[in-house]
């Protein structure tokens, strides 16, 4: 399906440097779909991992050196990238450190092969590589797409992507500001709306399987299939099962602020030597 109606009202931007990367690989359609919804907001760079880092977490690389490459990308239409040997969290911080020749205005990572929401956000390298440029001081917004659908068609889905991001510029985003936007399958229908809602912090249900390898190694594979516990009906797990867009600020600092007054007044004298 096509909704043209989606286009109107676009951010027209004073000429914006904008980074983008992803977490499932550079040659990724997502990221493709992704280039071609967001090339005329800007001067676009695109450099991402060099293979699928999926749920890399916020792991950087330290133990060896970074390989990068300039790379052709062939979608519908064709440009270039930078490809990393590393992970998110690498090519969001070299690119910025390293790699452009301007800090970036906006960074932008996905569309990612599957949802973000609840604690998966702790696992998506789709995030971190967001929150990584969120932790330089730029603004960043992390794409994914639910792919419990048979087909996914990015173009589409980046169409989304850029109607919510042009929402998210007309509000002023700000220096740091993370944004995680989720969007339902697609196939015959429109989402429901947009929700702006929290992560959910439910348990993740999965299971790993056990087997012996060929040395009679005891080995656990965790399984492809998960889902989430019953909980918070207004997070964003729900809203997304739903049929929604959801949208969910996050932040770097992670301190449970209401929590410290507590620990404060625990009783922290040294013991005497």
């Amino acid at each position: 399906m096509r909704w043209p109606e989606a286009r109107p009202g676009r951010y027209t931007p004073v000429i914006m440097q904008i980074l983008l990367s992803n977490d499932d690989g550079i040659f990724a359609p997502g990221l493709a779909g992704l280039h071609a919804a967001l090339r005329d907001l800007g001067e676009t760079t695109v450099i991402a991992p060099e293979t699928a880092r999926s749920a890399a977490g916020h792991a950087i690389t330290i133990h060896k050196p970074l390989v990068v490459q300039h790379v052709p990308i062939r979608s519908n239409a064709e440009f270039a990238g930078i490809s990393v040997d590393g992970n998110p969290a690498d090519c969001v911080r070299l690119a910025i450190r390293s790699l452009l020749a301007h800090m970036p205005d906006l960074v932008c990572t996905g569309i990612n092969a599957g949802a973000n929401v609840g604690v998966n956000v702790f696992y998506s390298g789709t995030v971190a590589g967001a929150a990584e440029a969120a932790m330089l001081g730029i603004p960043a917004v992390a794409f994914s797409a639910d792919t419990s659908a048979r087909v996914v068609d990015y173009e589409q889905v980046g169409v989304l992507c850029r109607w919510v991001l042009d929402r998210l510029l007309t509000a002023e985003l700000r220096p740091g500001d993370l944004v995680n936007v989720n969007i339902p399958p697609l196939e015959d229908r429109r989402p429901l709306g947009v929700r702006v809602v929290p992560q959910s912090t439910v348990e993740l249900e999965d299971r790993y399987h056990h087997r012996l390898d060929e040395t009679g190694r005891s080995t656990y594979r965790l399984g492809p299939d998960f889902g989430f516990a019953e909980g918070d009906h207004e997070a964003d797990v729900d809203a997304l099962a739903a049929g929604y867009i959801t949208v969910t600020p996050l932040r770097v600092d992670m301190t449970n602020y209401p929590r410290m007054e507590t620990l404060e007044s625990l009783p922290w004298h040294l013991p005497s030597a």
